[in-house]
């Protein structure tokens, strides 16, 4: 993970580390100033030989509350900055969801609206199920390579289908186990992972959006990418098994933590 991108993915906490910082440092600036203001306060009125105005006395103390005032505006600005992130964060992530909503929503209507709805169940369905390309894992450790793929799978080819991208594939048990693995693995010792890095374990086609969606580690404790597979049956009573993920990429992930 290279420096410009953990500090773009941590500028919230960042931010807010410096406010709690900068409150501190405010009130400890505030609590030292505090007598020396009252100590040139008792000196100007003694040399003036009578109670000082409240703009006297204004003017003669702000020199030692200078670090605080400084320290209080720089607080300021960086809780101002986390709320800019986070709204320029969500607004970013609904924009985007928004659009691929839209623009699936848009094709359906389209599709039905010339056709009719048996036409459309049909052409689904046709494009729906794609035939997965076997893809032969391998990496490394410290003293050697690490492979886990089988020369053939144990297991037939069942259909899957992946509620993430809204799409069906044939794949074998051991093949998608794999493929989560093997996403974890990045995941955990690289300290991120992308959506498309599944896709690629898996020999499907990568999404246009699925280099942007990913993972990375908070202090909330997402540690391990979960997956659950669901069977379920389609109307002609065919079994397959749908994909789910707990915790869904986030697109834009490198912005939003």
């Amino acid at each position: 993970m290279n420096v410009k991108m953990t500090l773009r993915r941590n500028s919230p906490k960042l931010l807010t580390i410096l406010a709690a910082m900068g409150t501190v440092s405010t009130a400890f600036a505030t609590a030292r100033a505090t007598p020396k203001a009252l100590l040139l306060i008792q000196e100007a009125e003694a040399q003036k030989g009578e109670d000082l105005t409240a703009l006297e006395k204004v003017k003669v103390a702000a020199v030692p509350y200078i670090p605080a005032v400084l320290l209080g505006s720089a607080t300021i600005m960086c809780i101002f900055g986390v709320q800019m992130l986070n709204r320029k964060t969500q607004s970013s992530m609904t924009s985007a969801y928004a659009l691929l909503d839209q623009g699936f929503k848009d094709y359906r209507r389209k599709l039905k609206e010339l056709y009719g709805d048996e036409a459309d169940k049909k052409v689904i369905e046709a494009l729906a199920v794609e035939k997965s390309q076997t893809v032969y894992i391998n990496a490394s450790y410290l003293t050697g390579p690490c492979d886990l793929s089988l020369e053939e799978n144990s297991s037939k080819p069942v259909l899957w289908y992946d509620e993430y991208s809204k799409r069906f594939f044939t794949a074998s048990l051991e093949q998608v186990l794999m493929a989560e693995y093997h996403l974890n693995r990045n995941y955990i010792l690289r300290g991120e992972a992308v959506i498309n890095e599944l896709y690629e374990f898996l020999g499907l086609e990568p999404t246009d959006w699925g280099a942007e969606a990913g993972w990375a580690p908070m202090d909330e404790g997402m540690f391990w990418i979960e997956f659950n597979h669901i069977p379920a049956k389609l109307d002609d009573g065919s079994v397959f098994y749908i994909i789910e993920m707990p915790f869904e990429p986030i697109l834009n992930y490198d912005e939003y933590y």
